[in-house]
C-alpha cells in the first residue's frame, strides 16, 4: 500500500509543480488520525524554482470518494525554502544565534537556544539562594528544567518566538495522571495550526521533535485532566539543533556530549573519494544512532549501538553524519574516525 501511495504521489506532484525531478526517497508517508489524508513531509524537488539540496515540500493527498483514490490537495502545499539537508530531528543548516555572552576568560559564547515566556511563576535555587521567575519574564531554553503548576481553571501556556532551522522538543515529567497538551503554530488569517497534541499519564513525556520551517510564535498549552483540579510538573524546552556543523577528516577525534531530557543531535560533514572507507567506531551506548546521509537527505547507511562502515564506490561525494540517541537520556560519543583508501590488492584479497 505504501508503494502505491508513493507512485500516485510521484505522478500527481510532477504534473502539479512541473518539476524535472520529484524525489520521495527521504520521506516517510503517514496517515492523519481520520485516515483520509496521506502526508508526504520532506519531498525533494528539482525545477520550477526548487532545489533538491536546499528545498523541500510537504504534500497532502486527500481521499476522493468519486474516484476512490488519493488526490493531491493543490491548495495545501507547504514549501520549505532553504531548509537544507535533514533527517528526523537532525538538520545540516545551523540554527540562528539567539544570544552571545562572555565567560570568565573573556571568550564569547554563542547560544542557539530560543527564549520563551509563560503565564505562570516559577523559581530555582542557585548557590543556596532561591530566585523567582515571574510570569511573562524571558526564560532561555536549554539545560535547565523548571517546575510549573497547571489547574483546571488556568492552563499553563508557554510562548516561543521560533525561527527556521530550530528543532524544538519539550520534556514534561509529572507524578499525577492526565496532562493534556496542545502545540499550535504561527497564526495567520486563521487560528494557529495544531502542530501536536495528546495526553500522557504519570511519568515523563517528550513532545517533538518539531522542525521549525515557519518563523513566528508557537504556543504550548498544558492543562490537567478534567477530573483533576491542579497538578505540578517539571518542564524543559530544548533546541535539538544547537550544535554547529563540523567537518571531519581521517583521524578526527570526536568528543560529543548529548544533553539529557532532549533530542540533541551532533552533526558532521565528510568528503569521500572513490574507494575510500569511512569507519565510525561503535558507541558505548546501545541506543546511540550513527546515520550517514547524502546531500539530498537520503539515508545511505545507519548503525544503532554498533560500528558504521561505508565505502564510497561511485564518485567523489560529500556526506553528512548525524549522531543522536533514540531515547532522551544523556549520552556521550568519544572515538576516532577513520577514512582510509582501499588498495587494489586489498580489494582482490577480499574477493
Amino acid at each position: 500500500m505504501k508503494k502505491i501511495f508513493i507512485i500516485l504521489a510521484l505522478l500527481a506532484a510532477t504534473n502539479v509543480v512541473n518539476a524535472e525531478t520529484v524525489d520521495f526517497s527521504a520521506t516517510t508517508p503517514y496517515l492523519t488520525d481520520d485516515g483520509n489524508i496521506v502526508v508526504f513531509d520532506g519531498v525533494r524537488v528539482d525545477g520550477f524554482g526548487f532545489s533538491l539540496k536546499e528545498d523541500a515540500l510537504k504534500l497532502k493527498f486527500k481521499f476522493d470518494l468519486n474516484s476512490t483514490s488519493f488526490k493531491l490537495d493543490t491548495a495545501d502545499i507547504t514549501a520549505y525554502k532553504g531548509i537544507g539537508v535533514y533527517s528526523d530531528q537532525c538538520m545540516v543548516n545551523d540554527a540562528p544565534v539567539t544570544s552571545i555572552t562572555t565567560n570568565d576568560e573573556g571568550q564569547e559564547i554563542e547560544s542557539r537556544q530560543p527564549s520563551y515566556t509563560t503565564n505562570a511563576e516559577t523559581s530555582y535555587k542557585k548557590d543556596g539562594e532561591i530566585f523567582t521567575i515571574a510570569a511573562g519574564d524571558l526564560i532561555e531554553s536549554g539545560g535547565s528544567s523548571y517546575r510549573f503548576n497547571t489547574s483546571k481553571n488556568e492552563p499553563f501556556v508557554a510562548e516561543f518566538n521560533l525561527q527556521p532551522n530550530q528543532v524544538m522538543s519539550w520534556y514534561l515529567n509529572n507524578k499525577s495522571q492526565g496532562l493534556i497538551y496542545q502545540l499550535t503554530g504561527p497564526e495567520s488569517d486563521v487560528p494557529g495550526e495544531v502542530v501536536a497534541n495528546g495526553i500522557n499519564g504519570e511519568g515523563p513525556l517528550m513532545i517533538g521533535p518539531i522542525r521549525v520551517v515557519k518563523a513566528g510564535v508557537y504556543k504550548l498549552k498544558i492543562e490537567t485532566d478534567p477530573q483533576q483540579r491542579s497538578t505540578s510538573f517539571l518542564f524543559k524546552s530544548f533546541n535539538s539543533n544547537e550544535n554547529v556543523l563540523k567537518t571531519i577528516v581521517n583521524n578526527t577525534r570526536l568528543n560529543e556530549f548529548l544533553e539529557g531530557g532532549s533530542l540533541d543531535c551532533s552533526k558532521f560533514k565528510v568528503s569521500l573519494n572513490r574507494d575510500e572507507i569511512l569507519t565510525f567506531p561503535a558507541p558505548k551506548s546501545d541506543d546511540l544512532v550513527i546515520k550517514l546521509v547524502n546531500d539530498q537527505s537520503q539515508v545511505i547507511a545507519q548503525a544503532t549501538g554498533s560500528e558504521l562502515v561505508y565505502k564510497e564506490t561511485e564518485r567523489n561525494s560529500d556526506y553528512y553524519i548525524f549522531i543522536y540517541s533514540k531515547s532522551y537520556k544523556r549520552a556521550t560519543y568519544s572515538n576516532k574516525v577513520k577514512i582510509v583508501l582501499e588498495k587494489p590488492e586489498e580489494a582482490n584479497t577480499k574477493k
